[in-house]
């Protein structure tokens, strides 16, 4: 039998699944969207906003008054980046209320607990302490 002709019929039935194994490989990786958890400090005093509100994100805690109302925290998969995550935290900042949020930590992370891009921020309202949630507070600790 003809050496070649083995090869050639190799080729035409190796050669099509090879390419299409790689047409899949490139299709990209399936991920979940980002998971954002929020822990309240204290009670904003505010009505939550819509969840696509403009909601200003500082990377440096601002010079003029302001009352820290929640903790934000979201986490993308491994293959995520601040761009991808970022949208996740400003809409669950919305539901708080807040005026802006305080970028804490934004950073790609691999350790025991978390592997992924991982974001910290304080979503605060601007103004001096309210009274009500200040004479909640003495009172626990008293």
């Amino acid at each position: 039998m003809d050496t070649s002709l083995v090869v050639r019929a190799a080729l035409f039935t190796v050669l099509p699944v090879a390419l299409a194994l790689a047409a899949a490989g490139c299709v990209g990786v399936v991920s979940l969207p980002p998971q954002v958890s929020v822990a309240e400090i204290e009670p904003s005093g505010r009505a939550a906003k819509p969840p696509d509100c403009s909601m200003p994100v500082l990377r440096h805690e601002p010079l003029t008054d302001y009352r820290k109302v929640a903790i934000v925290e979201g986490v993308g998969n491994r293959f995520a980046d601040e761009s991808q995550v970022m949208p996740a935290v400003q809409r669950k900042a919305c539901e708080t209320g807040a005026d802006a949020i305080v970028i804490l930590a934004s950073k790609a992370q691999t350790s025991e607990n978390l592997t992924g891009y991982y974001i910290n921020a304080v979503a605060i309202v601007y103004g001096k302490r309210n009274p009500a949630a200040a004479a909640g507070a003495s009172k626990i600790l008293h």
